[in-house]
């Protein structure tokens, strides 16, 4: 460990700013806080300096000191969010809002107390971590807790520095006075830490939603006379679930030791109507009841953390580059996590200097440590795996009558751990429930009809604070070694980028990736009985990694880690094929030897203006050169869907996307016309056409609303552009058929025309007035395809605030979110490491009690609109 020990609490009381009108410049003179201002308590020793945009640097003679000041600064700036994020991960929000809209505040209380820990298991594992960082982590609870004892110190600090939320709170909740949070624990940073790590390193759990479309693809498949439906289903899942796509970009450059060999088709069907027949039964209805159940708890904490400004999901991209590659030798480093937007940003920026530490960049709100940033002789960043570490287990034979309920394991009935659990409610009496878990984990749902319950199994339960650690040692980190051992204790699912002065960069994906045994398909739920747990983890050593690759470079965009780290289970339309948007920046980084920070920043607005967030423009290339040579040979046929007279814009559209460089998007017309085109393609191929009665229509309808078993078409479901791109082209190598599975085409012998008929579809779109398929902008209302430019929707309102900050104006503005970043980073890794960084909209989301905003609570956004960068503190 190298945080050095701290030394004792320092209680510092800080003279109070009172915050400037909003809109006063974002240049605003620095500020310096020292001790000795008016009520100073203890041991002088550390200071805050805020640069022009409220950044703070914070200096002390101790790294405790250091802690203390990194909390102080926390809570002068994120008072409110603080409390917002700590209930969020503890489940007490419903304490404070009450049950909420459709009771959402509820569940996410119980999904969260059903997910994580209790309080004495919180407090197991802040005692667990180094007594290093015990100490960090109790002086920056310090910090917090000396902060606002000096905002609730008189009537007169609460005006000054007590957040106006606080005093709406507080009258809603019937107090006297402002709502006063109770002092922050350490066990509630060790909270944060572990939502942290599992919300943004995992990855899986869609095994029901797995089983749920294959069960659809039997029925769909019977209901049109396929002879053979099961294996026509196994078949059909095979392409859309593929296991791994060996022409897939990744991270770590050449081929992976341990690709698996393609098993044939009649093999790989058969392999997989084998595994489910070994499930235990489970009917579709309560199947359809565990699926709804684990998604709707999904939704909600993503919901809740949007809603109340806190951490909720993630992304994120990042490029590290050699000296071989860099105008001036020096390596270079860009990170952007990708964790949504809003006033304020779950992130934040800091600078912490004491004697044997010296580092900043971003923390997430509740964390003192740097996730992402530098320190005098690195630089490093993240972003989320996306490699797969849950499972849900079927756990049967269930005896609910027993008190706890009990299972089947190992031929043994086994009793459940039943966790009592009382919400306290505002407005309402308390809500008493009960968290049940087995061996697997929690209980997601208990079907006592059917005797049976599903269990969500996390490679990480237990051992998230392996992640808070290897995080919270980067910081101090001088060297390639240092940094592979923090590596190496992460538990859940992250790629981190690294950046030295000595030139050197790396990669590694980190994160305890399960063993399945024998004969498993990890595709599916799995058994509870004892005959299907995980063998172990893949060891460290062979996770994927690689430093200082011949080729100058490493990115990474979620990008599959390399073609050992194949298999995933996440959404998307790109599920790590062929198709891949990390692909660009490898291309930009492929062109030549002269990068710089200025050109890692040109690369964020090439990317960053990709689409709205489809990822849909780096399927252009592939998909383009097919349409235009359906279109030809359609024309040359004489084919009706051609024809000028019915369709007199298609020519003009055709030559348009051939002409197209496939990466310019703003104001461009090919943009508009390809995105509408291939959403239109989807749905005439897997969902029965975009409109009723289309000529043209795919074999298999992924979407039979008849069936009542759900849909599951949608570039971002079952049917993704990889799927059709590998359907065109036959791609071959293909796990775990060699190409694909299904032999009865699923073109219905229409291939070219319905190509040509979604690019009609489209055209039709942009010229009316409806909503655009791919993002919700109404059509253009012209034939002039010259008028079609493409723009992206201003998505994103700053001015959207903290549900507790009613009636307040802060005329922040709005922004197109496309595919940026909430916080974006360029380091020069040179014998003086510099950078520039910006994060949106603001450092400070501090409002006082006349409703006054901070002059940095939005002062970023024009940064952010321009694409300009801060200066980032020197090291």
């Amino acid at each position: 460990m190298r945080l050095a020990a701290a030394g004792g609490a320092v209680a510092l009381a800080v003279a109070g700013i009172v915050p400037s009108a909003l809109g006063a410049s974002a240049a605003a003179s620095p500020r310096t806080v020292s001790p000795g201002a008016a009520g100073t308590q203890g041991t002088s020793g550390f200071t805050i300096q805020r640069s022009a945009y409220g950044v703070p640097t914070i200096t002390a003679g101790s790294q405790g000191q250091m802690w203390f000041g990194a909390g102080w600064a926390q809570a002068e700036d994120r008072m409110v969010q603080l409390e917002l994020t700590r209930r969020a991960v503890e489940g007490t929000l419903s304490e404070i809002f009450g049950p909420g809209d459709q009771n959402q505040l509820l569940q996410q209380d119980e999904t969260v107390r059903t997910f994580f820990y209790t309080p004495a298991e919180l407090t197991a594992q802040f005692q667990s971590l180094p007594p290093a960082m015990q100490k960090a982590i109790t002086e920056f609870s310090d910090g917090i807790n000396a902060y606002e004892a000096s905002a609730y110190a008189s009537a007169g600090s609460e005006q000054q520095k007590v957040p106006y939320e606080f005093f709406v709170l507080g009258q809603s909740l019937g107090l006297s006075g402002p709502y006063r949070p109770a002092p922050w624990q350490p066990e509630d940073t060790v909270a944060v830490g572990n939502f942290l790590a599992r919300q943004f390193g995992g990855g899986g759990g869609s095994e029901l939603t797995n089983l749920q479309f294959l069960q659809y693809l039997e029925s769909e498949l019977a209901k049109t006379g396929a002879k053979n439906p099961s294996t026509a289903a196994a078949a059909i899942f095979n392409d859309s679930r593929w296991i791994n796509d060996p022409t897939a970009p990744t991270t770590v450059p050449g081929p992976g030791v341990h690709t698996p060999a393609a098993a044939g088709p009649a093999r790989a069907d058969g392999t997989l109507l084998h595994a489910v027949a070994g499930l235990p039964a489970i009917s579709r209805a309560a199947l359809a009841k565990a699926a709804a159940a684990l998604s709707a708890d999904r939704k909600t904490i993503l919901r809740t953390g949007v809603t109340m400004r806190v951490l909720s999901h993630g992304g994120s991209n990042a490029i590290a580059v050699s000296p071989s590659r860099s105008a001036n030798g020096h390596a270079l480093l860009w990170g952007a996590p990708q964790e949504g937007f809003g006033t304020p940003s779950v992130d934040g920026e800091e600078y912490l200097h004491a004697p044997g530490y010296d580092a900043g960049g971003m923390y997430i709100t509740g964390e003192p440590f740097i996730l992402i940033g530098r320190n005098a002789n690195i630089a490093w960043t993240t972003t989320s795996e996306e490699l797969v570490d849950q499972r849900i287990y079927i756990e049967h034979n269930v005896n609910f009558a027993a008190t706890p309920p009990t299972y089947e394991f190992n031929g043994q009935q086994v009793p459940m751990q039943a966790i009592p659990e009382m919400i306290n409610v505002a407005g309402q009496p308390p809500v008493p429930f009960t968290v049940l878990r087995t061996i697997d984990g929690p209980v997601v749902l208990a079907d006592p009809a059917e005797h049976l319950a599903l269990s969500l199994r996390f490679a990480s339960f237990g051992r998230e604070t392996g992640t808070l650690t290897g995080f919270a040692q980067l910081g101090g980190d001088a060297n390639l070694s240092q940094f592979r051992h923090s590596m190496s204790l992460v538990t859940t699912l992250h790629n981190f980028l690294y950046a030295d002065r000595q030139g050197n960069i790396a990669y590694f994906g980190d994160g305890l990736v399960p063993i399945e045994p024998a004969g498993v398909d990890p595709r599916f739920p799995g058994a509870g009985d004892g005959t299907q747990q995980w063998t172990g983890f893949v060891p460290f050593a062979q996770m994927p990694h690689s430093v200082n690759p011949k080729q100058g470079f490493l990115d990474n965009w979620n990008t599959k880690p390399s073609q050992q780290a194949f298999y995933q289970q996440n959404g998307g339309d790109e599920y790590w094929g062929t198709i891949f948007r990390s692909s660009l920046i490898s291309q930009i980084l492929q062109r030549g030897t002269t990068m710089s920070v200025t050109g890692l920043e040109g690369i964020e607005h090439t990317i960053g203006t990709i689409d709205n967030g489809d990822n849909t423009r780096p399927a252009a290339p592939f998909f383009i050169p097919f349409l235009v040579r359906a279109y030809q040979d359609l024309v040359r046929a004489g084919d009706p869907i051609v024809n000028p007279a019915d369709h007199p814009d298609l020519k003009q559209a055709v030559t348009v996307l051939k002409h197209w460089n496939g990466v310019s998007t703003l104001g461009s017309p090919a943009m508009s016309i390809f995105m509408n085109f291939l959403e239109a393609y989807e749905r005439n191929v897997f969902e029965g056409g975009v409109n009723a009665g289309e000529q043209y229509t795919g074999k298999v309808n992924f979407s039979d609303g008849s069936l009542n078993l759900g849909t599951y078409g949608g570039l971002g479901g079952m049917a993704t552009y990889n799927m059709l791109d590998h359907i065109l082209r036959g791609t071959g190598g293909l796990v775990p058929c060699g190409t694909l599975c299904y032999g009865g085409g699923y073109f219905a012998g229409h291939r070219d025309q319905l190509l040509v008929e979604s690019l009609n579809d489209a055209i039709t779109i942009l010229s009316g007035t409806g909503t655009q398929l791919g993002q919700n902008v109404p059509g253009f209302g012209t034939t002039d395809i010259s008028k079609w430019g493409y723009q992206p929707a201003q998505d994103q309102n700053w001015d959207s605030l903290d549900p507790l900050a009613v009636g307040i104006t802060t005329n922040c503005g709005t922004s197109a979110k496309q595919n940026r970043s909430t916080f974006m980073m360029a380091v020069d890794v040179g014998p003086k490491l510099t950078g520039q960084d910006e994060l949106p909209p603001g450092q400070s989301a501090f409002i006082s009690a006349a409703g006054v905003p901070s002059p940095h609570l939005c002062d970023q956004v024009g940064l952010f609109n321009d694409f300009r960068y801060k200066n980032m503190p020197p090291s």
